[in-house]
Order: structure tokens, then C-alpha cells, then sequence
């Protein structure tokens, strides 16, 4: 992890200037603010970026501290800075891919196959959707470079089903990086016309939710985009620092407005601005533990389930103890059943609770200093934000 190192001096500096701005901000807030302020000026990260709201209406959004952009390592960090989703972007795809489902272009228990015919060989042949969304397909790991050209797509694809599974599909679960949501994201590609999955995206879900900055291409050159985790040296283009280009598990950019307005798009029963995007029983099952028969059995025998609380995108708070990725997730200390969200490496997380109407997202502009730090800010965030919200 990297490490802020700030002399005395600047440690003051930030400190008074954290002192300065805490008297602006709305008393219910204060505690938030002056959370994030400090775990700034520490240098535990050099920026933070959240927004937060209730029932769909932004009720406190707040910068902290600098980000680095192309030229420049320490710029003021504002709310239209374009920051990478990483993993958060499998919960945008999901999405998608749901919304595929419901118009009949997909199945969610059909073998992958079914729609990418060359999917098959070394057990893959079991692996469905349910399984690539749930990350319980067993094929976890893949060398896969970026896919932003159709070129790299296609690759990408070859190598995929070259894959062998690692454990029975449906057995159990662990974090599927890249694969998961590429391979599901091929397959209704497959079935709409070989469309991009930018294409793709645009046309179901950013433009009708108004995102503009929301992309799976790279942000256009006059965007501020926040090079996240800092590079050691500037670079002179994004396609430098970014890997995951083109990534349907890890690629899209955007504003922490905008990816809020996909947590509304769930809050709201798939409903954004009167019109309908996601049925009613499409969003029920996709927010479904999918795998709680085996989690309760497991329990009950005294075991420690090998499922995780997965929906069909995901992760869910559940019902019982805490699961792992809770932690990391950014709602461990929270115990409603309902609430769900996804985190993107260790620099952003949103997090949202259908019961009360409740949801943030929260961005670093670098990697705190380790991952302890990254689950305490993350939660110590979360836990302020939603007693500051209500219940």
C-alpha cells in the first residue's frame, strides 16, 4: 500500500484547515466531515470524495484533500472529477445483464454455452449465468489484457474458453476479478446484435439514468480523471495506468454522482425519473442471497459456509452473522438484511439500504496506507453516513 508521508508542518497545515471547514458544514454531518478530515490530514489517504442520500435526494456531498491527474500529482479533488469504478463496475454490468434476462434474451440457469457456443471443455460446460453472476463458476483467474478494441475482446474471449474450472460450478464461491461478468457480458452480447458492451451500456442504463460521465471507454481527454492508485510517476496518457480498460467486471469511470444514481435505480424498485427499467421480480431475484440454502445448512451444522451472500451482482448484507467480504464491502457493522453494494479495489465502495432509503458512495483518491486502514475508513464512513441519514 502506498504511504502519504507528510512532515509536521503539513500535518498542521491540514489540521487547521480541517478546523476551518468543519463549522461550515451542517451539524447532523459534522462528525462525518471531521472523520474523513482527519483520515486526510494523517495522510492516511491525499483525497476522499462521498456522497450520501435518502429515499433518492443528495442530502450531503463533501471533497477532502487532492487527487492526481494527468501533469499534476496534488489537485483540488471536486464532485466532477471522473474516478475509476474497478469493481464496482459489476454491479453496473450486472445490472445490465438483468435487464437482458428480463426481456428474454437470457437465462439465468441455461449453460453458458446455450449463447458462446466455443464455451465448453475442462467442466465449463455446467457453468450458467447464475454461476458467473454469483462468482461461484469456478473459474476465478484469467490473464486477460484490456478489451476496449474489439481486437482485445475477442482475445479475451478465445482465452476464456480455453479455461478449465478450478471446482464444480455452483459448489461454492470466490471472487471472480475479470471472468465472471466478462463472460455474461459476452453472452448478451451474443444475443444483441454483437453490439459493445459500451454500446450496450449506454443505451440501457446510462443514458435513460442521465450518467454521462458513466463509461467503459476511457474518459474523454478534457475530463479531470483521477489516476487511482497514484502512480509512481506521472504518466502521459490513461492507457498507462489502466488495465482493465474496456473490463465489464472492472473498466467503467465515472462521477460519484453518477454511479449514485444506480444505487437509486435499485432503491427506487428499478424506477428512475417515471420510467421503468428493471421489472419488479427481476429486481427481487437479482437482490436474492442466491446461494442461503447452503449458508443456513452449513450454519446449522456448525460449519463455515463456503457460499458467500451474493445476489446476482451484488453483495447482500443477508440475514445471520456477518460474511467476510462484509468488511471490505463496507457494511459490516450493519444489519439489515436487504442492504447491498460493491466495492472496487481498496478506493471505492457504494452502499445502499432498500429499508430506509439510504445509500452513499465513497471514493479515495489513493489506496489507504493498508488494508486494515482501508476496512476502518470504509466502515467508520458507512457507520457515520447512515446514523447521520436515520433510520
Amino acid at each position: 500500500m502506498t504511504q502519504y508521508h507528510l512532515t509536521r508542518r503539513e500535518l498542521l497545515q491540514r489540521t487547521a484547515a480541517a478546523a476551518m471547514i468543519a463549522p461550515m458544514v451542517p451539524e447532523r454531518w459534522r462528525e462525518v466531515s471531521q472523520f474523513i478530515e482527519g483520515e486526510v490530514a494523517v495522510g492516511t489517504v491525499p483525497g476522499a470524495s462521498l456522497i450520501a442520500s435518502r429515499k433518492g435526494k443528495v442530502q450531503f456531498q463533501g471533497q477532502w484533500g487532492t487527487y492526481c491527474a494527468l501533469g499534476r500529482r496534488s489537485a483540488p479533488l471536486g464532485s466532477e472529477v471522473v474516478h475509476p469504478l474497478f469493481s464496482y463496475s459489476k454491479l453496473v454490468s450486472a445490472t445490465v445483464v438483468v435487464m437482458a434476462r428480463q426481456d428474454g434474451l437470457v437465462e439465468y440457469d441455461a449453460p453458458v454455452k446455450t449463447y458462446i457456443p466455443e464455451f465448453t471443455g475442462g467442466g465449463k460446460e455446467a457453468i450458467t449465468l447464475r454461476h458467473l453472476l454469483t462468482h461461484s463458476a469456478g473459474i476465478p483467474t484469467a490473464e486477460l489484457g484490456p478489451v476496449e478494441t474489439e481486437e482485445g475482446w475477442k482475445s479475451a474471449v478465445k482465452i476464456m474458453a480455453d479455461l478449465k474450472t478450478a471446482w464444480e460450478p455452483g459448489s461454492r464461491t470466490q471472487y471472480h476479478g475479470l471472468t465472471g461478468l466478462f463472460v455474461a457480458a459476452e453472452a448478451v452480447r451474443r444475443v444483441s446484435g454483437g453490439k459493445p458492451w459500451q454500446q450496450l451500456c449506454h443505451e440501457r442504463l446510462f443514458e435513460p439514468l442521465g450518467a454521462r460521465s458513466l463509461t467503459f471507454d476511457l474518459p474523454a481527454k478534457r475530463a479531470p480523471v483521477a489516476l487511482t492508485p497514484q502512480p509512481k510517476e506521472l504518466p502521459q496518457r490513461l492507457e498507462d495506468v489502466y488495465q482493465f480498460r474496456g473490463h465489464p467486471a472492472g473498466g467503467c469511470f465515472g462521477t460519484v454522482t453518477d454511479a449514485l444514481k444506480v444505487l437509486h435505480l435499485h432503491l427506487n424498485g428499478g424506477v428512475y425519473r417515471g420510467k421503468r427499467l428493471l421489472t419488479p421480480a427481476a429486481l427481487a431475484e437479482m437482490h436474492t442471497v442466491q446461494y442461503r440454502r447452503e449458508i443456513e445448512k452449513a450454519r446449522a451444522a456448525g460449519q463455515r459456509p463456503v457460499h458467500e451472500p451474493w445476489g446476482l451482482g451484488p453483495l447482500l448484507r443477508g440475514e445471520g452473522p456477518k460474511a467476510g467480504g462484509h468488511d471490505w464491502f463496507g457494511f459490516r457493522d450493519q444489519t439489515s438484511p436487504g442492504i447491498f453494494g460493491h466495492a472496487g479495489i481498496d478506493t471505492f465502495i457504494g452502499v445502499a439500504d432498500p429499508a430506509t432509503g439510504n445509500a452513499l458512495v465513497f471514493v479515495t483518491s489513493g489506496s489507504p496506507i493498508s488494508s486494515e486502514k482501508t476496512v476502518a475508513l470504509r466502515n467508520g464512513v458507512t457507520n457515520r453516513v447512515f446514523a447521520a441519514l436515520g433510520t
